[in-house]
Formats: structure tokens, C-alpha cells, sequence
């Protein structure tokens, strides 16, 4: 490949000409025209790049493959801009899909509509419009976090939620001021619905739900390829869909991306799994899973956020615990035993203390790059905690796109000083010397990489040209890093992917405009040109 501009991603910030890719799918150099020519023999593919931007494939380095399968063929409401377009889109729904026995949705978000509907609670609608429109099936509509849902009567039901159900340690069951339900459960207390919803499927056998997981991810694959995504790292999976990820590979089903997988399932399952763990894919290094997946607390837009002082637009509130220390030490017991890494949801200020706590009494006060365990969101850290990152080696997990997303409520959830002061502190860190990771938690967002870049460069606010807290932006060519090498290291890959270097695999993206130099404001507009993964085009 000749003509271009190579971006390598390599701590040597040069950009190159060309690039020689051998028939194992290694890159063999990059350099100037005349370099790679040496390469070149009668089989030699020459493709011209005619001056477009080539960088390493992409790497997501936090997302969920199956959920942004499953969002294909489910209700989206990531867009939706009120309560009244999101029940639009379920009576439309509803009509397609009339043989459907549970209907569910996700991606609305309260603090981000345009106006709020007049059935409102905490701040949460009520389900008064699902009870109306599906009076006889189960709908369950998930919050963008993933920490809050709502559900209509019959789901609420079948779950066998009732007035009288007590809240579940780490979650809540919303009511009214008359003790009503309304339908929305926060954290733990949506574990009620999936367990219900878990009883439907009861019936089916191990083959008919690995159909169904296929059936997604096989969509899921489809988005990865057209944003450039060659490596995914998966946020959550249980041990019978690491058993899935092993077939699917073995099959040459799923081909077109690298997998590292972290699994998140019963404590007590965990011991007695008969495969190894961690477990590598040594042909091909196509699958990897080397890392368990817990929670600390939950999400900052449903009031989940474990924080040190009360939420500042809910004075009697300080967020949701989700796992016990108890467990979470014994997770971290399991996974320094295994020789796996542990990768912690923490947003609020108290949980990423709490988790840093966890790290030190484990592995002591020195950093330990070889564990490279890592704190998922890391999202508002107080100031003492910043440095510590650093001094204990761990990784911050940060997707850059929440910050934009979220900012239309941070400033009321915390106060505008408390925001600045903690809430996605990405220079801080960097500053401090802290390995980042980068990604979007798709679905909770778009898996596009280039909107989380865009994030990263300017910070943004989507509508508007209102940049949150602008001191704290990454460089344009930290932003790319954060998206290739640094995602690399944080998955233990880097010997192999994350840049374009001798000896790595050819994986690669050749886009319709220079990062580094286009007009900034046209970042999220990029396109995906060519896509070649472990030396073949896919794109």
C-alpha cells in the first residue's frame, strides 16, 4: 500500500508513505515508496492509497457486542428526544412486530428529552403509556445507562413485583407518593425482570440460544466492520457465551475482529468452570479472555453513582452500592489467584475510591504493570484520588463520549465546581501519568469510534458549541492513541495490534480524511474507506 499517510501510532510520531504487508497477514515495514519497493515481488498486491489517511484498526476497548446485536432488532430510543416519541415508538413497534410475546428497548434518558411528560416521578416517567399501549404483553424500555429501566404492568407482573415488594439490597423499586409502582427499577431491582424474563426462555436448549446469541452478534459484527473496529473488547460476558465466542471462532463464523473478552458471572461458577482461565487463542489471537467484569455502583444519570457527598439536585441521596465489599474481595482473591485481570465499574467519586482501596489491599501500595487491572468509567474521581491511579498502576477505563453525552445533567447532578473539579478529568490523569483505555460502552452510545474521538479533541456538548470543561481534552494525537495503542495495553495486546509496526498484524483503516489536520468539527463525519484485517481486505 503506497501513496498515503500512514499514521502508525508508534512512539516514533513520524508518518509514512507506504506499507508492506506479508501473505501471513504481518506487516513486514512502513516507510517512503522507494523503501517498500525492496518488498515487492511477482504475487506483490500494490494498492494505491491516493493520499488518504491509514491508521491502526480500531480498537473499542469497553462495549457490549450482544447488546448492540440485540438493539438491531429491538426499539431504539437512543435519539428519541421526549417520553412521547419513545411511546410513538413503541405503538409503531408493537404494529411490525405483532407476534412478538416480550417487547423490549433501550436508550432514553430523561435528562436529555426536550420536554418532560406530565407523569412524572423523581424525575422518571411513569408507565401509564406502556400500561395503554401493550396492556397484554410484557414491554421493558432500559434506561441509555443500563442502570435504569422501565416496565409496564404485565411485566411488572410477571416479574412478581408488587406494591408490597421490598427493595433489593443495591437497587429500588420507584413509587409514588401513594405508594404506587411506577414501573421503573434502578440497579439490583432490575434483576427481577430479567429473571422473569429468563423463565420465558427456560424452554430452550443450549443450541437454540446460541442461535439467537449468533444471530446478534453476527449484526454486531456487520456495525464493527463499516465503523473500522478491528479489535472489541467485551464489557461482560457469562462463561456459557465464552463457550459461544469459542465455537463461533472455531466455525470461522465470527472472522472479521479480535475479541477480549471479560467475564462477568457467579462467583461460585467461576471456580468450578471446567475450561482453562484465562484462555488464549493461540493460532490466531483472534479471542482472548484474561479478565473478570464486576460493579461497584451504577450510573450518575440515575442517581446509581456511589458519591462521597449527597447528589446536589437530591440532598438525601448519595447513590447505589451494587456489590458488597466482600464480594468484590473475593473477586479480586479469585482473579490474582487465576492470573487474570479485574476490571471494575466504578463511576462515582466513593466507588472509585472504594475500588482503589480494594486494589491496594490486594496487591499493595507499588505499581504492578503486570496485573494492569483496570477501573471501568472512572468517571468523577476526587482530586486526592487522581495520583493514585498512577502510584497503584491501575488503569482508567474512560469512554470519552460520556462526558459529551452526559454533560446535559452532570453540572445539575453535582454542581458546576464539583464537575470540574472531578468529572472527567482526562488531562488530569494523563498529567499524572495514568494509563487510559477509550471506547463508547456501545450500546449505551453509538459504537462510532469517531464521535468518541471527537469527544476526546474538543469535549464538545452534541447541539451546541458549548465545550464541557475544554482544559481537560486530549491532543488530537492523544485522542487517536487512546483509540489504538493505549486500548492495545489495556487488553495485554500490544505485542500484537494497536500500532503499524514490523512483525504485527495488518490490521488497518484507510478513512476519507486526515485526523490530524481536517477541519476538527468534521471528526464525528468520517468514513470508513477500506478495512483490512490480519492482511486481508474485509471492506
Amino acid at each position: 500500500m503506497y501513496n498515503g499517510v500512514i499514521f502508525t501510532a508508534a512512539n516514533d510520531a513520524t508518518e509514512y508513505e507506504s506499507i508492506a504487508i506479508n501473505k501471513e497477514g504481518r506487516i513486514i515495514a512502513v516507510g517512503s515508496y522507494e523503501e517498500m519497493k525492496a518488498f515487492k515481488c511477482t504475487e506483490t498486491k500494490m494498492i494505491n492509497l491516493e493520499g488518504k489517511f491509514v491508521m491502526p484498526g480500531l480498537i473499542e476497548g469497553h462495549g457490549h457486542l450482544l447488546g448492540i446485536g440485540s438493539n438491531l432488532f429491538e426499539i431504539n430510543l437512543l435519539n428519541s428526544n421526549s417520553w412521547e416519541t419513545a411511546c410513538e415508538a413503541l405503538t409503531q413497534y408493537k404494529l411490525k412486530h405483532p407476534g412478538d410475546n416480550w417487547i423490549s428497548g433501550r436508550g432514553w434518558h430523561q435528562e436529555k428529552w426536550d420536554k418532560l411528560p406530565q407523569d412524572i416521578v423523581e424525575g422518571y416517567p411513569t408507565n401509564k403509556c406502556l400500561n395503554e399501549i401493550c396492556p397484554d404483553r410484557p414491554v421493558v424500555l432500559s434506561h441509555a445507562s443500563g442502570h435504569a429501566l422501565i416496565a409496564n404492568r404485565f411485566a411488572l407482573k410477571a416479574a412478581g413485583i408488587t406494591q408490597d415488594t421490598k427493595d433489593p439490597e443495591g437497587g429500588r423499586i420507584l413509587r409514588d407518593n401513594e405508594g404506587n409502582l411506577t414501573g421503573v427499577l434502578e440497579e439490583n431491582a432490575m434483576d427481577l425482570i430479567y429473571l422473569a424474563k429468563s423463565l420465558l426462555l427456560v424452554s430452550e436448549t443450549t443450541e437454540q440460544e446460541y442461535q439467537h446469541w449468533l444471530r446478534y452478534v453476527l449484526a454486531a459484527q456487520e456495525e464493527l466492520t463499516q465503523y473500522g473496529i478491528t479489535s472489541f473488547t467485551d464489557a461482560g460476558v457469562t462463561l456459557k457465551q465464552l463457550d459461544f465466542y469459542k465455537r463461533a471462532y472455531s466455525e470461522k463464523t465470527l472472522k472479521n475482529f479480535r475479541s477480549w473478552l471479560m467475564i462477568r458471572d457467579d462467583l461460585i461458577a467461576i471456580p468450578r468452570y471446567s475450561s482453562p482461565l484465562p484462555y488464549f487463542d493461540q493460532k490466531d489471537n483472534l479471542l482472548q479472555c484474561r479478565a473478570f467484569k464486576a460493579y461497584a455502583d451504577g450510573a450518575l444519570g440515575s442517581y446509581g453513582a456511589a458519591l462521597l457527598k449527597p447528589y446536589n439536585d437530591k440532598k438525601d441521596h448519595m447513590g447505589q452500592v451494587v456489590t458488597s465489599i466482600y464480594d468484590l474481595k473475593k473477586m479480586a482473591d479469585i482473579a490474582k489467584n487465576k492470573n487474570m485481570q479485574l476490571c471494575i465499574h466504578a463511576i462515582g467519586d466513593r466507588a472509585n475510591r472504594t475500588v482503589l482501596d480494594l486494589y491496594e489491599s490486594v496487591n499493595g501500595s507499588r505499581p504492578n504493570n503486570d496485573l494492569r487491572w483496570r477501573i471501568e468509567h472512572a468517571q468523577h474521581v476526587d482530586t486526592s484520588d487522581f495520583i493514585r491511579f498512577a502510584q497503584l498502576g491501575v488503569i482508567a477505563s474512560m469512554q470519552t463520549v460520556h462526558c459529551t453525552s452526559d454533560a446535559a445533567f452532570v453540572n445539575i447532578r453535582l454542581g458546576k465546581e464539583r464537575a470540574k473539579r472531578t468529572s472527567y478529568a482526562w488531562r488530569t490523569m494523563l498529567d499524572n501519568g495514568v494509563k487510559l483505555a477509550n471506547g463508547t460502552d456501545a450500546p449505551v452510545e453509538s459504537v462510532s469510534p469517531f464521535a468518541s474521538i471527537y469527544a476526546a479533541m474538543t469535549r464538545i456538548i452534541p447541539k451546541t458549541q458549548v465545550s464541557f470543561n475544554p482544559e481537560q481534552c486530549m491532543t488530537r494525537r492523544e485522542a487517536l492513541l487512546s483509540y489504538t495503542i493505549w486500548n492495545a495495553y489495556a487488553s495485554f495486546t500490544e505485542q500484537n495490534t494497536g500500532s503499524l509496526i514490523a512483525g504485527k498484524y495488518a490490521d488497518l483503516v484507510v478513512l476519507d480524511r486526515n485526523l490530524l489536520t481536517c477541519e476538527v468539527s468534521t471528526v464525528p463525519d468520517t468514513k470508513v474507506l477500506m478495512v483490512v484485517f490480519n492482511g486481508n481486505i474485509i471492506k
